[in-house]
C-alpha cells in the first residue's frame, strides 16, 4: 500500500481553487532545477502552503501570476500521491494577457537588494538553513567563506525525511479531545488544530 501525505493550508482566504483549475502563464520565463523543486517541497512539507496563489481569471481560465514552482512542486507531488486539498487564490484584476505579463514581471522584479550583512541581521535570531532557502545569487557568496567568514559553507542537495500525517475529522472539541488523548497513549505524537 502506498503512503499518502496531506499538503496542510497554513494561510487563510475564502477563494480557493484546485490545482487542475490553474494554468500556468510564465513559461520557461524561469529556470528551475531538482534541487529548486526539491527545496520547494522541504518548505511546503516542512511549512504547509502558507501563501496563496496570486491568479488572473480571463472569464474561461486562472492562470497563475505567482506561484509557479509551489505549482509545479505541487503537481510532482501529487503524481506521487500526495493529497492537495484546495489552495487559497487571490484574483488580480488585468484588462487582458498582455497586462497580466506586465503584472507578472513586476511581481518577479527586485526593486531592493540584500546582503550578506542584511540577511545575518534578519536572522540573528532564527535558526536558519541556507540549503533549504533559494536567496538572490548576489546576497550570501558561499565560496567566500562562512557566515562569520571563518568556514566555508558549500549548498547541499536537500535531504529531508518525509512526514506521514493522519487528519481526522470530529464532530465537536470533546471528541477531538478524545481521539487526541487515545492516539497519544498510543505512543503517536498528535497535533491538535481546529479549522
Amino acid at each position: 500500500m502506498k503512503d499518502i501525505s496531506t499538503i496542510f493550508v497554513k494561510c487563510d482566504n475564502e477563494k480557493t481553487l484546485e490545482l487542475a483549475e490553474m494554468t500556468e502563464l510564465q513559461g520557461g520565463l524561469k529556470e528551475r532545477t531538482d534541487i529548486d523543486y526539491d527545496k520547494i517541497k522541504l518548505s511546503i512539507i516542512k511549512y504547509g502552503f502558507s501563501f496563496p496563489f496570486f491568479v488572473w481569471n480571463d472569464g474561461k481560465k486562472n492562470y497563475i501570476l505567482d506561484g509557479h514552482g509551489r505549482f509545479e512542486t505541487l503537481c510532482k507531488m501529487q503524481k506521487d500521491g500526495y493529497l492537495i486539498p484546495p489552495l487559497p487564490v487571490v484574483y488580480i484584476q488585468c484588462k487582458d494577457k498582455a497586462e497580466a505579463k506586465q503584472k507578472l514581471l513586476r511581481l518577479n522584479s527586485q526593486y531592493g537588494k540584500m546582503s550578506k550583512e542584511s540577511v545575518l541581521e534578519f536572522a540573528e535570531d532564527i535558526d536558519l538553513n541556507f540549503d533549504e532557502i533559494a536567496l538572490p545569487d548576489t546576497t550570501i557568496n558561499f565560496s567566500e567563506g562562512g557566515l562569520d567568514g571563518s568556514e566555508e559553507i558549500m549548498p547541499a542537495e536537500v535531504d529531508y525525511k518525509a512526514e506521514y500525517l493522519v487528519e481526522i475529522q470530529c464532530s465537536d472539541s470533546a471528541e477531538q479531545e478524545e481521539v487526541y488523548n487515545r492516539m497519544v497513549e498510543e505512543g503517536y505524537k498528535c497535533k491538535v488544530s481546529t479549522l
